[in-house]
């Protein structure tokens, strides 16, 4: 019955996204023909690479029993980094290095605050959400950069039909997929989540396993910052803003639960994926912009309810 138990809630968290997914993709191809077309598609996908890099990162931090609202300003503070970068005659590969240096430092930080300090990672993160874009419109001036030009040419051409970045988010979502579920280190990390003090007394170095995971976090959300420029070619004071909500929003749609050690990488896609179709979808069927940020809080309410049923059938199963 245990089995039976594990093995409903794991389908059932990927299935439930997917079907959400289908039926939305239903309805606005109903709607909109356009919608199904090659560049549509291949539009939506570029414009979603920045949400699916960071949700990935915000993943490892939720797996963890942790949290990350200050991956928006971290994203906004790299990306303003390299273009910078690349304003002073950077080579394109050391503005990447120099958004990813920034966005490792600040996930280094938040990760040795919470494990060090023991200060709760929704405060610590908070307080790194309000520095980074501090240090974001200090270093800009308060305006908006353009010469992200380079990036876009790297990151955006064409690679066997579909932009580089988009095979870089491929390329993510399967090795740290493989990471968690293939590997120790990735099987700890769902062990400090669901219990910290029991993975210690197993012999878990449960603070360096969250550092780690912190870290990883900000790598990823500071190419994510780097892509999000480069598409734009322009890096702006309000790079990144709302970037949390939009993560955990996808994170929590995708069937991970925010006690920590429920979920995965799949499924967080998959709750991007139908973000980016819900936003594609209203903007094709002319919907007001306001009506398309109303739905998104309700979609987060009914998965934290749905993985609150699926805790109790699992309960009941066991």
């Amino acid at each position: 019955m245990r089995q039976s138990g594990a093995a409903l809630g794991k389908w059932a968290q990927v299935l439930a996204p997917a079907a959400v997914l289908l039926l939305l993709a239903i309805g606005i191809t109903l709607g909109e023909e356009r919608f199904l077309r090659a560049d549509n598609l291949t539009n939506v996908l570029s414009r979603s690479v920045p949400l699916g890099l960071v949700a990935v990162g915000q993943t490892l931090i939720i797996l963890g029993g942790q949290i990350d609202l200050s991956v928006g300003s971290v994203m906004g503070l790299a990306g303003m980094a390299a273009t910078l970068a690349l304003n002073a005659n950077a080579p394109v590969a050391l503005a990447v290095l120099v958004a990813l240096g920034v966005g490792a430092a600040a996930g280094l930080l938040n990760g040795l605050v919470t494990t060090r300090l023991k200060v709760p990672a929704f405060v610590t993160t908070l307080a790194m959400m309000g520095l980074a874009r501090g240090l974001l419109l200090l270093i800009s001036g308060g305006r908006t950069v353009s010469g992200a030009g380079r990036l876009n040419d790297l990151l955006l051409q064409a690679r066997l039909g579909l932009p580089l970045s988009a095979w870089t988010l491929f390329v993510t979502v399967a090795v740290v997929a493989t990471w968690l579920g293939r590997s120790t280190a990735g099987r700890q990390v769902y062990a400090v989540g669901a219990n910290p003090v029991a993975a210690r007394l197993s012999g878990v170095r449960v603070e360096r396993r969250l550092v780690l995971l912190f870290v990883l976090s900000g790598l990823l959300v500071g190419l994510a910052g780097a892509v999000e420029c480069g598409r734009n070619r322009v890096a702006t004071t309000s790079t990144g803003e709302l970037m949390e909500l939009d993560s955990i929003a996808a994170v929590v749609i995708g069937g991970a639960s925010l006690n920590g050690g429920i979920g995965g990488v799949g499924g967080s896609v998959l709750g991007v994926a139908i973000l980016a179709v819900l936003r594609n979808g209203c903007g094709l069927l002319l919907v007001p912009p306001e009506y398309e940020k109303v739905i998104v809080g309700p979609l987060i309410v009914l998965a934290v309810l749905y993985d609150r049923w699926l805790r109790r059938r699992r309960g009941q199963a066991t």
